[in-house]
């Protein structure tokens, strides 16, 4: 089972509006990292453990694109170097240890991406463009995120889990007599797994459904995994067009903590009265998945398909652990060839 970051990725990591010149910092598998805007509006990212003393350089301020450690001011520029040590008598040289690790970063579909690999990010899985709705006019964002005490793999899986709303979700407790899933297709890459399924309507009026004026018996819903984090769901509701994406990375700060940062677009309702209601349903559905999936062990999905017994319904969390097997298989041969 998957219980290390897969680091040949590259991870999204923080919204592209809350990164600024105020530092910000980043967790992956316990490894710290801070990142900051310089004046051209570039993304940087650095280790976060100042070389000198160990402090947190995120609690430090950005001065002349370079980013001051708060303990005792050492500056680092967006390479990595220090450029200054302000306990030096003038003329000291800069010791050439004096660095810190710099990572490649990049921004697609509203987010920031970090790359913390050993392969050359040239050679690995691109960074994945599932979210072309954003920014057009046509569709609302909102945006938000939450914690899980839950392995980031057992979090994705809650979003690929087609079979589970009628036992979970209140609005659908009544649908028990529809919890049967119809066969359906999976596609897979490399480095992802998509399908579409037929999902029953909520059995409790809700906003849209009072909104349509109608009983939708059925909407489509399309499910993307990507590896190593993202989650895209695109619910179809069969009337006028309307829809609503649901897209997710689920950062593993630990084995028993993800943090999971959305961005919900809508083309219905596109006022901004309305974001309340997004955020509502989003905040719900997690308490309710949590609630559940904190209680799953062993921690981590297993990618030994003796270890828990899945049926046709869960076709496509059988592929997602196939990439999962396939990255672990590829991992072991790399430490092997070391």
């Amino acid at each position: 089972m998957l219980t290390t970051l897969p680091t040949n990725f590259w991870y999204a990591v923080e919204f592209s509006r809350n990164l600024t010149h105020t530092p910000l910092p980043v967790t992956l598998m316990g490894q710290q990292y801070v990142l900051y805007r310089d004046s051209q509006g570039r993304a940087i990212a650095l280790s976060n453990q100042c070389p000198h003393r160990g402090a947190a350089l995120h609690r430090g301020w950005v001065e002349d694109n370079c980013l001051r450690c708060p303990y005792h001011g050492w500056m680092f520029d967006a390479s990595g170097t220090c450029v200054d040590i302000p306990a030096d008598l003038p003329g000291v040289p800069i010791p050439k240890r004096a660095k810190v690790a710099t990572y490649p970063v990049q921004e697609q579909d509203g987010m920031v991406w970090l790359y913390v690999g050993e392969t050359p990010e040239t050679a690995v899985a691109p960074i994945p463009h599932l979210l072309p709705e954003l920014g057009d006019p046509k569709w609302r964002a909102v945006y938000g995120e939450y914690t899980w005490n839950a392995h980031y793999t057992r979090v994705i899986e809650s979003n690929l889990d087609v079979s589970h709303a009628a036992f979970v979700h209140p609005p659908f407790y009544g649908n028990r007599d529809r919890a049967a899933v119809d066969e359906y297709e999976v596609t897979t890459t490399p480095y992802s797994a998509t399908a579409t399924v037929k999902a029953p309507a909520p059995k409790r009026r809700t906003f849209l459904k009072y909104l349509l004026k109608e009983e939708n018996r059925y909407s489509l819903t399309t499910i993307t995994v990507y590896l190593p984090t993202i989650n895209r769901i695109e619910i179809d509701f069969g009337f006028r067009g309307y829809k609503y994406i649901y897209y997710t990375t689920s950062l593993p700060v630990d084995e028993k903590t993800t943090l999971a940062k959305y961005i919900g677009l809508r083309n219905f309702l596109t006022f901004p009265w309305a974001d309340k209601n997004s955020h509502d349903n989003a905040y719900k559905t997690y308490i309710e998945d949590q609630e559940v999936v904190q209680t799953c062990t062993p921690l981590a999905a297993p990618t030994d398909f003796q270890q828990e017994l899945l049926v046709a319904s869960d076709a496509l969390i059988i592929a997602y652990r196939k990439l999962l097997r396939q990255y672990e298989t590829s991992a072991a041969r790399s430490l092997s060839a070391v």
